[in-house]
């Protein structure tokens, strides 16, 4: 058996998307040693946050995008509302991929863009990823 720990996620602004992953529910629990890098989690999963530099990422559509990953959370309204609130780009319901408005949750699922074009799925079902007990 093997168990997801740990993701590094390469960021423009790595308090900018500090903010964005403290929003769904990660908490902060410190920098690394070389002060510009940090690490979150939810307990379980570790996200280490470092600085890509200069370099510009072109944006890529969902489905074609670098990195595509699903976060579970139980207060979903709350965590849409959070998002919605720090402006982050909602498009897409998770299994069906129907747009969404940017008024109103969707019903137990969407997907967001982090602040470097990531897209996280976001849900409250859970029986959303195959295979996966929460």
């Amino acid at each position: 058996m093997a168990l997801l720990r740990h993701l590094a996620l390469r960021c423009r602004d790595v308090e900018t998307s500090r903010r964005f992953y403290e929003t769904i529910g990660f908490e902060f629990v410190g920098y690394r040693p070389s002060g510009i890098s940090m690490d979150l989690s939810d307990g379980t999963v570790n996200i280490t946050l470092l600085p890509h530099g200069e370099k510009e990422r072109p944006h890529l559509e969902e489905g074609e995008e670098y990195i595509h990953f699903g976060i579970y959370v139980e207060d979903f309204e709350a965590v849409w509302q959070r998002l919605h609130d720090l402006g982050t780009t909602m498009e897409k319901t998770v299994k069906g991929r129907d747009a969404i408005g940017q008024d109103q949750a969707p019903e137990r699922a969407f997907k967001a863009t982090d602040p470097d074009g990531n897209t996280v799925d976001i849900t409250s079902d859970r029986e959303e990823w195959r295979g996966v007990t929460i």
